[in-house]
């Protein structure tokens, strides 16, 4: 009796898609190592056809370029300019200081050079990347909001500045918040529809195999199919390595 070796159930679901992206890729270059039926081109050597491969291809292709590509949102165009703004306001408050620094009135030149000094580390914060740039506004207007400086801050006439800048930069940070969101919601409602399509097509694929394994056995399909459950085995593996760590981290 001929020893017959079964194909191991992946668990598809639980794969993360980059690790569904990646086992599927690898599916693809075992299944093309097989090549077609030289009596038959538009049936794989392991008995399924052609043409449910080449659609499992687009589908992977689609799910390759979900999982790499970085989404341009709705949101970037007015974030565009809600930066822009706010670059402005905080362009306009050092300048603001700068001049009175040299004011003929001790009191505006004392209190623009004690704010000066102390928002000083800002003063660059437009050159920075977004994110950094939103952090570095928030602690200058904390700064500026500090109950020590409002009587310097009320002298030089600042306080529409820190209400624009607060506003400006407020919006700003909503406005990235929507967009990672949105971003994330789109992404796993796209991936989860070509996810379960190649699910079936793979489900098919390796039903087939496995019944042609049985009913026309050859060289071909025995070494495809060890070659996929050695392929499975390695991907239980590292799905296993990822959620220990994940649950490591959670302990620290």
């Amino acid at each position: 009796m001929k020893s017959i070796v079964k194909i191991q159930a992946m668990g598809l679901e639980k794969l993360n898609n980059a690790e569904f992206a990646n086992f599927m890729s690898r599916f693809s270059d075992l299944v093309n190592t097989t090549g077609t039926k030289e009596e038959a081109p538009e049936t794989s050597a392991l008995g399924f056809e052609v043409a449910d491969f080449l659609v499992f291809e687009e589908d992977r292709s689609t799910l390759t370029d979900i999982v790499s590509r970085s989404r341009i949102s709705l949101q970037t165009e007015d974030m565009g300019s809600l930066d822009k703004e706010r670059d402005s306001w905080v362009l306009f408050l050092f300048s603001v200081l700068r001049t009175e620094k040299g004011s003929p009135i001790a009191t505006r030149r004392q209190a623009a050079n004690t704010l000066y000094k102390l928002l000083y580390p800002y003063a660059q914060c437009y050159r920075l990347p977004n994110q950094q740039e939103t952090a570095q506004i928030d602690g200058l207007l904390l700064d500026m909001k500090k109950e020590e400086n409002a009587s310097l801050v009320e002298l030089l006439g600042l306080e529409e500045v820190i209400t624009g800048l607060e506003e400006t930069n407020g919006m700003y940070a909503e406005l990235t918040q929507q967009r990672t969101h949105d971003q994330a919601a789109s992404q796993l409602e796209e991936s989860k529809v070509v996810r379960n399509r190649m699910g079936e097509y793979y489900d098919y694929m390796v039903s087939v195999t496995f019944a042609n394994s049985i009913c026309y056995p050859s060289e071909i399909i025995d070494t495809f199919i060890k070659d996929l459950n050695a392929l499975i085995d390695e991907t239980r593996a590292l799905y296993n390595q990822r959620i220990a760590q994940v649950k490591a981290n959670k302990k620290e």
